[in-house]
């Protein structure tokens, strides 16, 4: 049994290490700036120590400098901990030997001979670093080595120097990071016009700090001054932290924060520590909790609403839900005056959304298809059932689907089908059918091991593309019988409300698909960009689907009978330099010749624990051309800057025998004097 797990784990490795790295941002922090502003913006990631460039989407907002900050060795002995955090401290209180040394004096030879000394390139020349690389230094020597749970796909750290014009757009935006053969999913990041306060990645405590207890060492509170409105917070929970903000306010400001966290990293592959689960609680002067805020109708970011009774500095505190954290737990506040006496506010009015709609997600509108009917409506007080009935003069199938979570409605819609309805009453009328949830709809079965040692991975390609998107109802029925019939809408859990809308859509089924691209920005190379799209087909359309060129490019791919995904080449026709938004469509045919063109819509795959593969719908689809490399060349420190080491025996002072054990050979046929060379 121990053999077989063993041998399909190297399976799995080796399929993996065939595969080509491609870079895959963590998280930024800050994850917001202000316009008209340079801020440096940290980035954890994996695969990312190759990143050349990056790009931002939109217009006036550029990377201008990348800091790739290198991996620092753990194996430090005490000594050189403490000569390390001296030379620090030197430079931060700016001593005189600082300004007269033009690099990171050596050590004593005794202190090197007596220590498993470990060199590090920002360890030589810490005086060129600016303070935010000398927090990145400080957090890993006064961070425990396995503290918080080591998560590989988050640990490698690149610095962005960002930079954005005063009259560039505020909203949403995605920033695009590229190596030398590859480009990466893209990842919000907003840009605001109200002021901003960032809580600093990590905070240098002073010299001669104790070490221990550790959460007061990793945890020490920002110097921040008190806060106006309108503010915006960028802020990062580690393990059993809570940061707190104070705010002042003033009487009769109806206050809403806003937060966005696990929008920022909505799915999480390795599961570990969990989701970050925000927390909202604001507090007055005597620390009393005046509001608290947790999920918000459907969604886990919180908005918390408050009425200010009275002037004076209030606290908001920002915590997990359940104490937990991590270098992803990132988040953004956007703190503001709303000036109505509205206590809350709809998903879709949120200060940010970081979920696009597909063009599948948009109900369509009245008249837009032969027998189309399109119904709006609310369930506006719990236990409401809304009734449409509609005329149906032909046998055929038809197609009920409702519009509402993808609308930004927290309504969780039912809908049930009655008739025919004659001259019967609702009550007594025949139920046909029922639908709730619509779960994922296309399924991928994919062998990640080998033809001999086979390891088969479902992925799921359709489903939560939008937090519960799959809670608004679809399906179809037969209608044998001509005349009135009825569908009913209404919660699961029987609430209801003011923001409790729908929109219902009723049309004959029509054959038709959906096309997805499985990932949203690409690198073009020689004029040519390659990417996998995937198709859902509905309602039994079964013919082939080719994509569609335009003046600007041409397009090589299409899906032949009951493909499900295919290869697609791009040959772009005119050269640039930078970012390109791109609109795609592919078409099909029915059998009675009509033709049906659909907009292709751009994702990018998010592993759910371990489990399942998820697509994320991306605000566009964009292609980009490299140009001059923005990463700062890494200055290596010259032979005589690094001392001598200690070099020890081979055999670490042990005899022969037990070096070279019987059943190894550890000197591989070689003898004693060649494998333990003479130290002396």
């Amino acid at each position: 049994m121990y053999s077989a797990r063993a041998g399909i784990a190297a399976a799995a490795v080796l399929c993996c290490a065939a595969l080509p790295a491609i870079p895959k941002p963590g998280y930024y922090h800050p994850s917001s700036v202000q316009c008209g502003t340079k801020t440096r913006v940290i980035m954890g990631g994996d695969a990312v120590s190759g990143v050349q460039g990056a790009w931002i989407t939109g217009e006036g907002a550029r990377v201008t400098r990348i800091v790739v900050v290198p991996r620092q060795p753990r194996s430090t002995g005490k000594g050189q901990h403490q000569f390390v955090l001296n030379w620090m401290y030197d430079i931060l209180e700016e001593n005189p030997v600082v300004k007269q040394t033009p690099h990171r004096p050596l050590p004593p030879e005794a202190l090197k001979e007596n220590t498993d000394w470990q060199e590090c390139n920002w360890w030589h020349f810490m005086e060129d670093r600016d303070n935010l690389e000398l927090q990145t230094i400080a957090r890993f020597l006064f961070t425990p080595n396995r503290y918080p749970q080591p998560t590989p796909a988050l640990d490698n750290l690149v610095i962005f120097d960002v930079e954005v014009d005063a009259d560039a757009p505020p909203g949403r935006r995605d920033i695009i990071i590229y190596d030398g053969r590859s480009a990466s999913a893209p990842h919000p990041f907003f840009i605001t016009r109200e002021p901003h306060v960032a809580e600093p990645f990590f905070v240098i405590p002073p010299r001669n700090f104790p070490r221990n207890p550790l959460s007061v060492s990793l945890h020490l509170p920002p110097n921040i001054p008190p806060q106006t409105l309108p503010i915006h917070i960028d802020g990062q929970i580690w393990p059993g932290e809570v940061d707190a903000y104070t705010l002042r306010l003033e009487e009769g400001q109806q206050l809403v924060c806003s937060l966005v966290g696990r929008e920022l990293f909505p799915y999480l592959g390795d599961a570990v520590p969990g989701f970050f689960n925000p927390v909202l609680s604001l507090c007055d002067k005597n620390d009393h909790e005046v509001a608290f805020a947790d999920d918000f109708y459907y969604l886990p970011d919180p908005v918390l609403t408050y009425k200010v009774p009275a002037a004076g500095l209030y606290t908001l505190k920002v915590y997990d839900n359940l104490y937990r954290g991590g270098p992803n737990f990132v988040y953004t506040v956007f703190c503001r005056d709303a000036e109505t006496d509205r206590p809350l506010y709809t998903p879709k009015e949120r200060a940010f959304n970081c979920y696009p709609q597909p063009a599948a997600f948009i109900p369509p509108k009245p008249k837009s298809a032969p027998g189309l009917v399109v119904r709006t409506g609310s369930i506006d007080m719990p236990g409401r059932k809304d009734r449409h009935f509609v005329e149906i003069k032909e046998p055929g199938t038809w197609h009920f689907e409702l519009y509402a979570r993808r609308e930004g409605s927290p309504l969780d819609g039912v809908l049930d089908l009655y008739g025919p309805m004659g001259s019967l009453p609702l009550s007594v009328a025949p139920r046909l059918a029922t639908w709730d949830d619509t779960p994922g709809r296309l399924y991928e079965v994919k062998n990640v091991g080998s033809a001999s040692l086979p390891i088969i991975k479902t992925n799921m390609l359709y489903e939560g593309t939008i937090p519960q998107a799959e809670c608004d109802p679809s399906g179809t029925w037969t209608i044998k019988e001509p005349g009135k019939y009825c569908v009913t809408v209404s919660d699961r859990a029987g609430l209801g409300g003011e923001h409790y809308d729908y929109t219902l859509c009723m049309s004959p089924a029509e054959p038709s698909f959906e096309v997805f691209s499985l990932v949203s920005a690409c690198r073009v190379d020689n004029g040519r960009a390659r990417f996998k799209a995937c198709v859902l087909r509905k309602d039994g359309f079964d013919g082939d689907i080719s994509f569609d060129s335009t003046p600007d490019y041409d397009v090589n791919g299409c899906f032949i009978g009951d493909a499900l995904e295919t290869s697609v080449t791009i040959k772009f026709k005119t050269r640039w330099q930078g970012l390109k938004r791109f609109d795609l469509t592919a078409s099909g045919e029915l059998p009675d010749g009509k033709e049906i063109r659909v907009r292709v819509t751009p994702t990018d795959p998010g592993e759910q624990a371990f489990a399942y593969s998820h697509l994320l719908p991306a605000q566009g689809f964009y292609f980009g051309v490299a140009g001059t490399s923005t990463r700062e060349p890494t200055r290596h420190p010259e032979p005589q800057l690094m001392g001598k080491k200690q070099s020890k025996s081979h055999s670490n002072g042990q005899n022969c025998s037990s070096c070279h054990l019987k059943t190894a050979q550890h000197n591989k046929g070689k003898s004693c004097n060649e494998c333990h060379k003479d130290k002396k």
